[in-house]
C-alpha cells in the first residue's frame, strides 16, 4: 500500500487550483502551475480529478473569480480532498479571505497543499497572508506612484477615456476622436 494512500488502498481525491493576475503576465502561468501542482499530485499520490483557473484575476478579492469559486462549491459538496496550489498567494493575496478559504476547508476535512510547502496549517496561512497582502498594497502604492507620474508628463495614466484614441507608437499619448468629442 502506498504511504499516501488511504486504509482501502484508494488514493486521496484532489482539485488544484491556479491563477494569475494580470493580463500583462504570461498566459503560460496557469499551465506551468498546474503542470506543478500535477506534479505534485503524482508524487504524493494523489489523484487529481477537477483543475480550476482563474486567468488575468487579482488575488485581492474572491470576488469575480469564478474558478475559485467553482472550487469552495465543489468543495461543500465534498467532490475532492485535497486543494493543490502552487502557492498560497494563488488562492489569494488577502488576509482575511485567504484565512476565511483555509476555514472553510478544513471545516470540511478538505486539506490545502501548496507544492513547495506541503500540507498548510494555521500558522502558514497566517504568514502567507500577510506576505501576500503587503505585497498586493505595496504594489498598488508603486503603480499609483507611476500613473502620477506618467499624468504629471501630460501622458494618460491608464486606459482610454471616452472622447480620445491612443496615438500609435507614442505610450501614454492621446488624440481626439472628434465624433465623440461632440458629445463630451
Amino acid at each position: 500500500m502506498n504511504a499516501r494512500s488511504l486504509p482501502d488502498g484508494k488514493r486521496k481525491t484532489a482539485a488544484i487550483y491556479a491563477r494569475f493576475s494580470t493580463d500583462l503576465q504570461n498566459e503560460r502561468s496557469i499551465e506551468d502551475q498546474v503542470w506543478l501542482c500535477q506534479s505534485y499530485a503524482e508524487r504524493e499520490g494523489l489523484e487529481v480529478i477537477n483543475i480550476h483557473e482563474d486567468r488575468a484575476r487579482s488575488g485581492g478579492s474572491v470576488m469575480g473569480r469564478d474558478g475559485l469559486l467553482r472550487l469552495l462549491d465543489q468543495a461543500r459538496d465534498r467532490c475532492f480532498e485535497v486543494v493543490i496550489v502552487e502557492a498560497l498567494d494563488r488562492l489569494s493575496r488577502d488576509m482575511e479571505d485567504l484565512a476565511g478559504i483555509h476555514k472553510r476547508l478544513s471545516f470540511l476535512g478538505i486539506e490545502i497543499r501548496a507544492v513547495h510547502e506541503g500540507v498548510v496549517n494555521t500558522v502558514l496561512v497566517g504568514l502567507r497572508g500577510l506576505v501576500g497582502q503587503l505585497y498586493r498594497e505595496d504594489n498598488a502604492h508603486k503603480v499609483r506612484r507611476g500613473q502620477a507620474g506618467r499624468v504629471s508628463q501630460g501622458l494618460a495614466g491608464g486606459g482610454v477615456t471616452y472622447g480620445y484614441k491612443p496615438v500609435a507608437g507614442k505610450s501614454g499619448e492621446r488624440a481626439i476622436v472628434e465624433a465623440e468629442a461632440q458629445i463630451v
